[in-house]
């Protein structure tokens, strides 16, 4: 399957189902009564997290995605079916940003995360709900609400605890798969990693995420070789591995190396360089020279540097308890750091409830036609159909409730001018 870390999604959520109007016509039920049902809630989007995906090649063809409406109600108060929820499998790792705003909206990091990104419409309500004793036959009913609709982009940043970096040829591939359960391809030559590889290892007591990240090489930052693709799965690994080759003819330099893949790590995102770092140097089944390496630790001024060799296996062990260290102190911190954000938790008071009057403009389009705009009626202009003398008081209630024809006299319109709200014209009594 292709490697796909980044795709576009349109998504829109179900409409709910509209209210019915009906009436209960039995021979033993001479009063009858109103017996329309509810509409059925519109289907959402939701997103869910899955282990067994780790691209997004699966999405990256489908543009568009619907959720299911709700059914309309139906006479003898049934109400109608809701719409089935749209799931969409993602990997682990997939941040989800608005596309208009590049706002991050959720991550998921789990395997069985869910996130409700488009809520469907709740379905509109039948003249049997609003039966009453002061109004025992109403002809009030609502349309459903308009299911959530947006656009978004997916990124995919893999999660894995260690993340193994250096320059291609470095044996990154090698010492996964040496390490752990992925079989990734190796040869010898340069790129031979095209996609990032996870492998999972038990160290001790702990089952920890391996990624083989492709191969850097200098300029990775602005775009050169594969590094400016899979730079940002190195984001969310607790620990790197930086992995630097013994063998003369991969680098003649060991720090230059070493400095070389620090910088592109920098330019990149200058938080990568204060993660936890392992340097080890690979290949010492090789001829190499011991100068290389001493002058290697005066430069680098680094104590815990590792020789390995992934071929005959030499010090793996150590590596993994190496690894495992950092594993429990990084989760310390974590620990610590999550202990932190759940004390200082600020009590938050409740908002107000949103004041519609404020958002309501009124302008003069015409000689005595007034033109005017509100979020709130919008919505119940959607929501109550006209067609029924009772929905046409209750649409009046709404808008003498925020103030319509008082604000538009105070603006200078007079009786008989006309009042256009979006598709629908009322006149000023």
């Amino acid at each position: 399957m292709q490697f796909v870390d980044e795709c576009v999604l349109t998504l829109k959520a179900g409409n709910g189902g509209n209210g019915v109007v009906s009436w209960r016509r039995e021979a033993h039920y001479p009063e009858g009564g109103p017996w329309g049902g509810d509409g059925g809630n519109g289907g959402s989007i939701i997103l869910i997290g899955d282990h067994n995906i780790n691209t997004l090649f699966d999405l990256r063809n489908k543009k568009n995605i619907f959720a299911q409406n709700g059914e309309n109600g139906q006479t003898k108060m049934a109400t109608g079916r809701n719409g089935q929820d749209y799931l969409i499998k993602v990997p682990l790792g997939t941040s989800v940003y608005d596309f208009d705003t590049n706002e991050l909206i959720t991550d998921i990091l789990k395997s069985g995360q869910t996130y409700e990104i488009c809520k469907g419409g709740k379905g509109g309500h039948g003249n049997a709900f609003f039966k009453s004793s002061f109004n025992k036959a109403p002809t009030l009913f609502e349309n459903g609400d308009i299911g959530e609709e947006r656009k978004v982009f997916l990124k995919l940043k893999y999660v894995a605890d260690v993340g193994i970096i250096g320059f291609p040829n470095a044996g990154k591939s090698s010492l996964v798969t040496a390490l752990t359960n992925a079989r990734p391809r190796i040869a010898n030559y340069q790129f031979t990693t095209l996609v990032p590889i996870l492998g999972t290892t038990k160290i001790n007591d702990k089952d920890i995420v391996f990624a083989d990240i492709p191969g850097l090489i200098e300029g990775a930052s602005e775009g050169k070789g594969l590094g400016h693709d899979f730079l940002k799965h190195i984001e969310r690994c607790q620990m790197l591995i930086h992995l630097i080759s013994l063998n003369e003819y991969d680098n003649e330099d060991l720090f230059k190396a070493y400095q070389l893949i620090n910088n592109e790590l920098e330019k990149f995102n200058d938080q990568l360089t204060k993660k936890k770092m392992l340097v080890v140097l690979n290949k010492c089944d090789l001829s190499y020279d011991e100068n290389k390496v001493k002058d290697f630790l005066k430069k680098s001024k680094l104590k815990n540097v590792l020789l390995i060799s992934t071929k005959d296996k030499t010090n793996l062990d150590e590596l993994k308890q190496e690894v495992y260290k950092i594993y429990l102190d990084q989760e310390k911190i974590n620990q610590q750091q999550l202990e932190q954000q759940t004390s200082d938790v600020e009590v938050i008071e409740l908002k107000k409830q949103k004041d519609f009057k404020h958002d309501l403009k009124i302008s003069m389009i015409d000689d005595h036609i007034w033109n005017v705009e509100s979020e709130y009626l919008k919505y119940w202009i959607h929501k109550i159909p006209l067609t029924t003398k009772d929905n046409i008081i209750r649409f009046n209630q709404k808008m003498l409730s925020i103030g319509v024809e008082e604000k538009a006299k105070e603006l200078g319109a007079i009786k008989g001018d006309n009042l256009k709200i979006y598709d629908l014209e009322f006149v000023v009594d």
